[in-house]
């Protein structure tokens, strides 16, 4: 061997080359072995509107290549439980965590019993006892209304509906509210107190929603709250006129005299 030191050079260069290569190829392998690696990911069974209620009869875990999933994925179906979607999932998507909202994050329409509508009707302290009804209370409707003609007065106070659920009073639909507040160096979320509501919504079916919205043209409102301990849904009642409540004849109801005045030329 005519120059072994270049040999040698040549052959410790090739064994530093080799190592690099073979450490090079090891990385790859475990990168691609990374990105691969099947994940447990929440995927839709089936073709899901927005604003829906989720169930477990709607979504599987299957197993998905790491770098094929999608970030904020869910991976268990308790996940979703109880959950509404904000935007359609289509069947065979991942579920991800920003296309849901908690029921209290959805607003009212989570709460109206299918195939009812949530009508909302003015209250104050004087019609709506006292301002005591609450979210999930039952109340029934009660109006008074002038059926008389002319000069004849026929008041009558008349029960409407029985047994009406109570969606919300004013904004609190009976979940708790909070706000984020700094205590030091830490934000923390506070209960609030709810504004008092001047209004009350009830679910009604679509028919009584019509009804309804009529009564508070024509007449007075109120309701009148039901006991926790209620058993009977609907009582028969006879409607309140002034003579059976009063025990007296039907009022003529008082004509104002026009108010009138000569204007004469000159000032007399």
């Amino acid at each position: 061997m005519k120059n072994p030191k270049a040999f040698l050079a040549a052959l410790v260069t090739a064994l530093l080359m080799t190592l690099v290569q073979c450490r090079y190829v090891a990385q790859r392998e475990q990168e691609v072995l990374f990105k691969s690696e099947p994940l447990p990911t929440l995927v839709a069974t089936q073709d899901i509107p927005a604003n829906f209620k989720l169930d477990e009869t709607m979504v599987e875990v299957r197993e998905v290549p790491r770098n094929w999933r999608q970030p904020k994925a869910l991976t268990e179906v308790e996940d979703i439980l109880g959950q509404i979607t904000s935007n359609p999932i289509l069947e065979g998507e991942q579920v991800l965590a920003t296309k849901l909202v908690k029921p209290d994050e959805a607003g009212l329409a989570f709460y109206v019993p299918k195939k009812m509508r949530a009508v909302a009707i003015a209250v104050d302290e004087f019609n709506a006892v006292g301002g005591h009804i609450k979210p999930g209370n039952y109340v029934d409707v009660v109006g008074t209304f002038d059926f008389g003609q002319s000069d004849k007065s026929d008041v009558r106070t008349v029960t409407l509906f029985q047994n009406v659920w109570v969606l919300s009073v004013g904004d609190d639909i009976g979940q708790p509210q909070a706000v984020l507040v700094n205590d030091g160096d830490e934000e923390v979320y506070q209960p609030t107190g709810l504004s008092v509501g001047r209004t009350v919504t009830l679910a009604v079916y679509p028919d009584e929603a019509q009804k309804l919205v009529m009564a508070q043209e024509l007449g007075d409102l109120s309701l009148t709250l039901r006991s926790l301990w209620e058993t009977e849904r609907s009582t028969e009642l006879e409607h309140a006129t002034i003579h059976n409540t009063l025990g007296i004849p039907q009022a003529v109801r008082h004509r104002q005299r026009a108010r009138w005045e000569v204007i004469r030329s000159g000032g007399f």
